[in-house]
Formats: structure tokens, C-alpha cells, sequence
């Protein structure tokens, strides 16, 4: 393997206000070409594929393991990344009429018959199902266009800085390329506002989507640091100023304590949800003080008492309740699209380490939409919340499977101690909860799912992490090979993904055997199927 070329400080900075940036992957262009005719022979051919598509046209590896792609992934997502086991070919197919060239801000234009792509702005789901919505890069997308991509074929378009947003609103900052060269491919924060737009060429636009994990806490920098200090790049796109919000994640990603000029006044109303610029200052802006963290927590409390752990349904025509969330207004409530916790929560999480014993007793409150966001501030806070894992461990003995699965990744973002709950993690993992059997989304995945997802994930973590003794090693190592067979094949991935970390002869001999077993013969197909 080729060092990956991590990203210069300047380079992360317009990451960190932009939200995005575009690499060349560094491989023969031939390569592209290769897999543009790929991609359309499945579609055309075969089928889209969804999260198999990378198996199906396993050159498409070779782009993310590019010297240049891996290592800007790895300088925003830190070297130890997980390559999610979601990914998809979005299709975007020549619309009718093509008279009609759409201003760049629009929602949701036409699309081409069958296009597999959606035109109006949105921040995308978890899948399978839902997780956090976390303002420092945790999750990232890689949208990969392996063709030349001018606007008349309709490349994704981006709200530049967005990515700090509670929800979409009013389009700005507007990014829609006047061509992508083939081979592009756009990093971005998963919680970016994006839309696909209108295909008025006369082929079909391919795109693979790609989601990559972060999995531990950082501690330094992962890219090529020089200068500490914050200053907005050259290259920011944005018109507005929410530096408290971009030096917290400079900060964050260095490893560092996170500051704050603290000019926000907590007897003042709160922003309004429409002035997104406004909230971002107010959350990163609290003095970093004992009063304030009491006062956060006084005010997350009054949100208890509404039912906001549980979602709110779109309906059908008759009137009845289907697994999908209704947005409409984007209630701040679990749904399992991606979780805006409260405000509140975000803020304690900007103050850091001295906010863990405060929020650790939050987590005994019996109201689980306070559970989630108190389990969802330790997570943030890293191995800083170390003595608060036996309130999260309590937590997963929850009934409610929203409870169970943040207090999951919280565990998994602490990474260290996890012995302390391994025995619920076992639980979980092997234990049939017949109330969390019901299809949560119309592709039919349960809760029972994600969790099994989220411990996976968690075990993953604290493997990344290190530091293990033998008997806890042992004892994941063994999770992890029982969860090579879950019936959900998001499950098995990230196990494979965790005993190939292990490194133990037996561990590598059955992550080997479950990938074996799984081979694709790519040389096959309807007309040649042996």
C-alpha cells in the first residue's frame, strides 16, 4: 500500500467551513473509463445493486485506497476509518425536456425516468437505520463521479457550510459545478445539505456513494500540521462568520480542548431554528463554568415529558401510520432518519470533560429522550467520560431500543473500558427482544438491527482503541466471530472489519473465511453464469 497524502492545515480548514472538499484520486485515467463502463453495463444489464455495487465492480476499491483519497479521508476521519459497509450507485437518467436549464438553488426539479437520485435538498439518513447527527466529522460521504460531469449532466450540488444545520433551510452558498472531470471525487460531511440536479445530456450520470466512520476519539492531528491556530481559509465559500462553531472542530480534530469567547447569555431566548448562523454562535459561545453547565442542564430537563424519544409517522392515504418519518417542520424527536439532539446537549459537549458528572446523572433521569441526549454528550466527550461508562452501561438494560442504541455509540466513542459492558453487549447480541422486531423503515429494517449494528460498531472501537487485556480480547474476539453469521450483513462486515484489526491468527483465519465464502466471481454474468 502506497503512504496515503494527508491534507495540509489549509486544505482542513476549508474542509471545516465548507464542509466538503474535491480530490483527484491519483490512478490512470483509464481506470475511470473502466469503471464509468462498469457501472453502466450493471445498470443497464444487471441491477443497481445498492450496497453491493463495490463488489460487483470491485475496481472502484482502487479509488478509495488512492494515495490522495485515503489520505484526505484519513486526515478528517483519522487513519484508523471504517469504509461503511452502505454504499450505492446513484443513477441520474437524461430527463425529457431538456429545453429547461433550472437555476442552481431550486428544490426538487424533475428527474429522468428511473433516475435513482433525489433533486430536493436534504440531509441524508443512517442507514440502516438512524444515528447522531454530530457537528465534528464522525461520518463522512465520498460521492465518486467517474465520468466527466458538466452541469447539463447534472452533478450533485451542495449548500457549502450547511453541514452544521439542524435541518435545511433557505438555500445559500450554492455549489453546483460547471463540470466534475471524470474522476472526482467530493468528501463530505455526512450532515451536508445536498440535491441532485436535472441530467440534460443524452446518457445516464453514474455516482457512487461511499460513507466512512470515524472510530476513535482524536488525540493529535491527522493531517500535515504546521500552524495551531485558527483563521478562516481563503477557500471558505460561506458569506456568514461562526468561527466558535469552526475553531471547536479545529480544536477537536487537533485534539485539543475546545474554547470559547463566551459571550453567550443563557437568559436570552434561544435562536430561532431558521437562523442557523445565530444558534451555532449561541451553542459554542457559554462560558466553560460550573453555573452555565447547571443551567444547560436545567433547561435540557424541560424538555422531558414530551414523548420526543418517539416518532412522529407519515401517514398514507387512508390516514394510517407507515414506517417513515413525517419531517414536516423537522420536529426535534427521534426518528430514524438522523437525530438532532437538543441544543443544549451540543453546548455541554462544547465544554468538555468538566460536564461528565453532571450529564452521567442525567442518564438516571426516566425520561429516555433525556437518556438519549445525556448518552450522546459522554460519546462526545471521548475517553474524557471514562468514569461515567457505568451509566451507560446501565442504560442498555433500557427497554426503549432508542436508549440501548445511542448509549451504544456512546460506548463506542468513549473506546476505552469497554469491558465494563460487555456482558450487555453479549446480551444484545445474542438475545431476541420480540418488541424490537417491527420494520422501522419501508426496506424493513428493525430495531433489533441497529443494535446488534451499533454494539458491533462499539466493540470495533474499543479494538481500535487498543490497550485490551486478555480476557477482554478474548471475549470480543468471540463477539465478533458469532456475529460473522447475523442475519443482517451490516453486522458482519464491521465484524470482519474488527477481528481483521485483531490481528490474531484466529481472528484473521475467520474474518478470511466469512470473506471467502462471500466471494464474487465478477467474470460471470446472465450470459456466462458458470
Amino acid at each position: 500500500m502506497t503512504e496515503p497524502k494527508l491534507l495540509s492545515d489549509a486544505e482542513v480548514r476549508e474542509f471545516i467551513v465548507n464542509g466538503f472538499i474535491v480530490i483527484q484520486p491519483d490512478v490512470e485515467p483509464a481506470l475511470h473509463e473502466s469503471i464509468d463502463h462498469q457501472l453502466q453495463n450493471a445498470w443497464e444489464n444487471e441491477s443497481w445493486y445498492g450496497n453491493n455495487i463495490v463488489s460487483r465492480v470491485p475496481d472502484l476499491h482502487q479509488i478509495v485506497r488512492s494515495p490522495r483519497v485515503d489520505g484526505a479521508i484519513t486526515s478528517i476521519a483519522g487513519p484508523e476509518y471504517i469504509n461503511h459497509p452502505h454504499r450505492a450507485m446513484h443513477v441520474s437518467t437524461p430527463v425529457e425536456d431538456t429545453s429547461i436549464d433550472y437555476a442552481a438553488d431550486v428544490n426538487a426539479p424533475p428527474m429522468g425516468k428511473g433516475s435513482v437520485a433525489g433533486s430536493g435538498w436534504h440531509q441524508d439518513a443512517h442507514s440502516p437505520l438512524a444515528r447522531a447527527r454530530h457537528h465534528h466529522p464522525r461520518f463522512l460521504i465520498g460521492f465518486y463521479f467517474p465520468h466527466d460531469t458538466p452541469r447539463s449532466m447534472g452533478p450533485t450540488r451542495i449548500q457549502a457550510g450547511s453541514h452544521l444545520y439542524s435541518q435545511p433551510v433557505e438555500p445559500h452558498a450554492v455549489v453546483l459545478p460547471e463540470i466534475l472531470p471524470a474522476g472526482s471525487f467530493m468528501l463530505v460531511h455526512f450532515d451536508m445539505v445536498h440535491a441532485a440536479f436535472p441530467n440534460r445530456s443524452d446518457r445516464a450520470r453514474f455516482m457512487v456513494k461511499f460513507v466512512f466512520t470515524r472510530t476513535r476519539h482524536p488525540t493529535a492531528p491527522s493531517w500535515n500540521h504546521v500552524e495551531s491556530n485558527w483563521q478562516r481559509p481563503d477557500a471558505g465559500l460561506v458569506g456568514y462568520d461562526i468561527t466558535p462553531a469552526w475553531q471547536a472542530t479545529w480544536n477537536w480534530m487537533r485534539g485539543v480542548p475546545i474554547e470559547t469567547n463566551g459571550l453567550a447569555l443563557l437568559d436570552q431566548p434561544w435562536p430561532d431554528a431558521d437562523d442557523q448562523v445565530a444558534r451555532l454562535n449561541t451553542i459554542y459561545s457559554f462560558p466553560h463554568d460550573q453555573a452555565t453547565i447547571e443551567r444547560l442542564y436545567d433547561r435540557l430537563l424541560s424538555n422531558a415529558g414530551k414523548d420526543k424519544h418517539k416518532r412522529i409517522l407519515a401517514r398514507n392515504r387512508d390516514g394510517d401510520p407507515v414506517p417513515r418519518d413525517d419531517t414536516t417542520g423537522f420536529p426535534r424527536c427521534w426518528n430514524e432518519r438522523a437525530i438532532v439532539m437538543e441544543d443544549e446537549a451540543y453546548a455541554l459537549t462544547a465544554i468538555g470533560a468538566a460536564v461528565a458528572p453532571t450529564v452521567a446523572a442525567m442518564c438516571e433521569h426516566d425520561d429516555p429522550w433525556i437518556q438519549i441526549n445525556a448518552a450522546f454528550v459522554l460519546g462526545e466527550l471521548g475517553p474524557a467520560a471514562r468514569n461515567a461508562l457505568p451509566a451507560l452501561v446501565e442504560l442498555l438494560q433500557s427497554p426503549v431500543s432508542a436508549v440501548v442504541r445511542q448509549a451504544l455509540d456512546a460506548i463506542g466513542s468513549v473506546g476505552v473500558g469497554i469491558e465494563l459492558a460487555l456482558d450487555e453487549i453479549e446480551r444484545l447480541l445474542k438475545t431476541t427482544n420480540d418488541d424490537w422486531q417491527e420494520a422501522q423503515v419501508m426496506r424493513g429494517w428493525v430495531d433489533a438491527d441497529q443494535v446488534r449494528l451499533n454494539a458491533a460498531f462499539a466493540l470495533v472501537n474499543a479494538v481500535t482503541v487498543g490497550g485490551l487485556d486478555a480476557a477482554t480480547a478474548a471475549t470480543i474476539e468471540g463477539l465478533l466471530i458469532d456475529s460473522l453469521d447475523d442475519p443482517n450483513g451490516y453486522v458482519g462486515a464491521i465484524a470482519a472489519d474488527g477481528l481483521k484489526r485483531m490481528k490474531s491468527p484466529s481472528a484473521i483465519d475467520a474474518a478470511f473465511q466469512y470473506l471467502a465464502d462471500r466471494r464474487w466471481d465478477e467474470s460471470l454474468s446472465k450470459r456466462k453464469p458458470f
